[in-house]
């Protein structure tokens, strides 16, 4: 098996980690979560300014990147505002409302796994890696109404463990466009670039912000040094 799909499952299942570690109580502090949450920012943002991009343009592809940047910004833009446009009372409702939301916007983050893979096989391991980081919050945001709805662990876990087979599948859609697309791979990556950035400024920096505005910065400029270092080194 391909090494980044089991990095993609792995970073799915990450999604029923942090309802799992919901389950067990587990004291997180906010500064702790705002750190990795600024971590998985920096790492991202740093994978489409020092890899995703650039290997867009070396591929003589800087409009088609551009328009798959402007594509997957509002790609993301639009899937976020049909998950959360429509929210109805109740705990239950709310906690199937946030899965439908994760659910969607894990297809294309799986993609961006591929895509990332295509250039260096690093890159791919890297964005699953920070996408597994963001899952164990999204898994926590799934579980907590549902939790508190009545719902069993037994069962919320069962979802959980559902959603997070959206990434491999995502990911294996990316190869499958890569082999019949080959021509497409600069707006393919402007896409992934759009997602990702999309994703840092509409969910993870401001949760982070939320959480501990100074701690998210720690771990924003750790990410991007990681990213930095093993880029040109």
């Amino acid at each position: 098996m391909h090494a980044s799909l089991i990095m993609s499952i792995l970073a799915g299942a990450c999604t029923a980690v942090g309802a799992v570690l919901l389950f067990s109580k587990r004291n997180w502090s906010d500064r702790s979560l705002a750190f990795y949450l600024g971590l998985a920012s920096g790492v991202m943002v740093a994978v489409v300014v020092f890899d995703m991009m650039p290997s867009a343009l070396l591929y003589s592809g800087w409009l088609q990147a551009l328009v798959g940047f402007g594509l997957g910004l509002l790609v993301l833009r639009g899937i976020k505002a049909k998950a959360y446009s429509s929210r109805r009372d109740g705990l239950i409702s709310l906690g199937y409302l946030i899965m439908l939301g994760i659910a969607l916007h894990d297809l294309p983050e799986g993609m961006a796994i591929a895509l990332g893979s295509e250039m260096k096989a690093r890159t791919g391991l890297v964005i699953a890696m920070a996408i597994g980081i963001h899952n164990i919050p999204e898994g926590m945001a799934i579980a907590a109404p549902l939790l508190m709805g009545g719902m069993s662990r037994l069962s919320i876990l069962t979802k959980t463990l559902l959603i997070g087979v959206i990434t491999p599948l995502g990911t294996m859609v990316g190869f499958l466009a890569l082999a019949v697309l080959p021509q497409f791979l600069p707006l393919l990556l402007g896409l992934a670039s759009g997602i990702m950035i999309y994703l840092v400024y509409s969910q993870l920096w401001p949760e982070a912000y939320r959480r501990d505005k100074n701690a998210r910065w720690w771990g924003f400029w750790l990410g991007m040094m990681i990213i930095l270092l093993a880029t040109f080194i």
